[in-house]
């Protein structure tokens, strides 16, 4: 019994501490977003994977998220509320994207 209880506790801990899904994924390449348009719902993670030969980019939305400086990394973001947010690279700012959420 004790065995039982042991491993029903074990399984709802590793449920609980499972990182969220990714509903889409932004590819950083060629210093430029892939997609540059992303549709989430509420609640939905979106992942921006630095893959660009280790040339730095920064992905952020003033107030809402920034990833800081990355040459080659992933960077997750989970948007709790509905609307449109336009984000971009500090480092090249003619790179720009926007998450549709909801």
């Amino acid at each position: 019994m004790r065995a039982v209880v042991a491993m029903s506790i074990l399984l709802f801990t590793a449920g609980c501490s499972a990182e969220p899904g990714i509903d889409a994924t932004v590819l950083i390449s060629n210093v430029r977003f892939d997609l540059q348009e992303v549709h989430i719902p509420v609640g939905g993670t979106v992942e921006w994977q630095f893959d660009d030969g280790g040339l730095l980019h920064e992905v952020h939305a003033d107030g809402i998220f920034d990833s800081g400086v990355n040459g080659d990394s992933t960077f997750r973001f989970t948007f709790d509320t509905p609307g449109d947010v336009e984000y971009q690279c500090s480092i090249h700012p003619y790179m720009s994207g926007i998450v549709h959420v909801g």
